[in-house]
């Protein structure tokens, strides 16, 4: 009876759109068992069957290895909210691959499953994280697992309201100007040369400056966009966590407490202010 818990993720953090994400210290957990018939049980909003991420890719592990799926019990026994900009998919559909592999056997590498989640996915900035843990830079249809330093620490400000991703991804251009595109690639190489450790937090604030979503994004969601303008007015590295509604500030750890507390005085009534820190192992199985 495997028990398979995956890291939540951010994506994007500001300028890094599709291409980079995080796990982070918070995690679904859900327990895998041989069944009667299949089933979906245990805490958060239980989709039918057919509708379940987890299920559908605990059956295209099966269907990849060349084996058929067997009746199988699902249950959820812990869970981070969903639909906020956490990876809520990404965690769903690596828990069913990796809860596969582990309930049967199955003879399929982590190589196997980070391409096949990538494929149920659709892109791969938060499965890869999810799957691996620490920083993920996709590229080339590959990818580079980094891990980020210590000395910077995560907080993140879950919205109250849910925002489907698919609403947000209409509003990006499809095309840039040769400045945002210079400026978001310049931010990019930035940002990930800081979060590995190569660089001090000096430029912190304008390696997670983004011009290619947030600016177009943020505005459907009021009250997000109202935290992140403010929170960067007060000098707090902050970007939107994947699609939004939620945020994430980067910070230096020794400025954590200092950081947490003036996201708390910000946020809406109803939002959550956590630190939880990254996540370096990525989905395990006990």
């Amino acid at each position: 009876m495997p028990e398979v818990r995956v890291p939540a993720t951010a994506a994007n953090l500001g300028p890094g759109f599709d291409v980079l994400g995080v796990a982070l210290g918070s995690y679904l957990t859900i327990r895998f068992s041989e069944a009667e018939k299949s089933e979906i049980t245990g805490r958060g909003r239980l989709h039918p069957i057919p509708d379940n991420l987890t299920y559908r890719s605990f059956v295209a592990a099966y269907d990849k290895a060349g084996r058929r799926p067997p009746q199988v019990r699902i249950e959820t026994v812990g869970i981070y909210p969903s639909a906020r900009g956490m990876g809520a998919s990404a965690s769903a559909i690596v828990a069913g691959l990796v809860g596969a592999r582990a309930l049967g056997n199955l003879d399929l590498g982590d190589e196997d499953l980070a391409r096949l989640a990538a494929e149920i996915e659709g892109h791969p900035d938060n499965v890869l994280p999810a799957l691996f843990g620490g920083l993920v830079l996709s590229v080339a249809g590959s990818w580079i697992n980094l891990q980020p330093v210590k000395r910077i620490s995560p907080i993140v400000l879950i919205a109250k309201d849910r925002f489907r991703t698919g609403a947000a991804r209409k509003v990006v251009p499809t095309e840039l100007s040769r400045a945002d595109a210079i400026a978001n690639a310049a931010a990019t190489a930035a940002l990930v040369t800081i979060l590995t450790g190569s660089a001090g937090l000096e430029n912190l604030m304008a390696a997670t400056e983004d011009r290619m979503h947030e600016p177009y994004r943020l505005p459907l969601m009021p009250g997000t966009q109202k935290v992140h303008r403010e929170l960067r007015a007060g000098g707090v590295a902050t970007t939107m966590s994947g699609a939004g509604p939620s945020l994430i500030s980067l910070v230096a750890s020794t400025e954590l407490p200092k950081a947490a507390r003036l996201a708390q005085e910000l946020v809406p009534e109803g939002w959550q202010v956590l630190t939880p820190g990254w996540d370096r192992d990525g989905a395990r199985v006990s």
